[in-house]
């Protein structure tokens, strides 16, 4: 799966397909495109599924499902050819969000101004997100940029990917991740560097069968996140 840009902006994924099956259902034509402004609540509730544990460490549920879908917003405004969904039927079931220079991406975020009107409904309430959420969530972001200066200061990253639990097994995360690294390599990448959870073995052994290595760790407030790296070739 690869990526192509024109005027300094990457276009749709290629019309790539692959086949699902659900229980004894027929199979279906899954498609793999840019997300859309239309996507951010069926990403949000993906999120929300796939990293439950976290929701619940930080105090919240699916009630933070609005502030998941505009911070992934402001990605998406900042990077859109970086957030990638796969379809069945009309239906979002994964993504994947990459950055080509995530220093850039905050500074765009910054200077688009968005992350204003997020300010102003997270203090006002409008989020249902509590003070002691935005504490745990603070001191984690502080203790992810710390880590970001470890082991080599690489600005290209996967940051975020996660796949329906009806639609895991199919290798729909494998596709999403692959057309990430394309999209990496497209942006001149040399070093990648993502984080994963130690317990997190499915996603581990996905990035090792990529060329991921772990060079080191940090830890935030729920524990300790493994720095795997990967050396990127050139686009062909």
């Amino acid at each position: 799966m690869s990526w192509e840009k024109k005027n300094g902006n990457a276009t749709n994924l290629p019309q790539r397909t692959a086949l699902l099956t659900r229980g004894e259902r027929d199979a279906k034509v899954i498609k793999y495109r840019q997300a859309s402004a239309e996507d951010l609540p069926a990403i949000a509730r993906l999120f929300v599924v796939s990293f439950a544990d976290s929701m619940h460490h930080v105090g919240v549920g699916a009630k933070a499902a609005k502030a998941i879908a505009d911070a992934f917003g402001l990605a998406l405004c900042a990077e859109p050819e970086g957030l990638i969904v796969a379809e069945v039927e009309g239906e979002v079931v994964g993504y994947a969000l990459a950055t080509g220079d995530a220093r850039r991406m905050r500074w765009k975020v910054f200077w688009q101004g968005r992350w204003l009107r997020m300010l102003w409904w997270l203090l006002t309430g409008r989020y249902g997100i509590g003070w002691r959420t935005l504490r745990v969530v603070s001191a984690d972001k502080a203790a992810f940029l710390r880590g970001a200066r470890l082991h080599g200061a690489h600005q290209a990253r996967p940051l975020s990917l996660a796949v329906d639990p009806a639609c895991r097994g199919q290798g729909i995360g494998r596709q999403l991740f692959a057309a990430s690294l394309d999209y990496l390599r497209t942006c001149g990448a040399q070093t990648i560097r993502l984080e994963v959870r130690p317990g997190n073995v499915p996603a581990r052994s996905l990035y090792e069968s990529f060329g991921f290595r772990v060079r080191g760790s940090y830890e935030d407030s729920q524990g300790k996140w493994l720095v795997m790296t990967y050396k990127a070739e050139s686009p062909g």
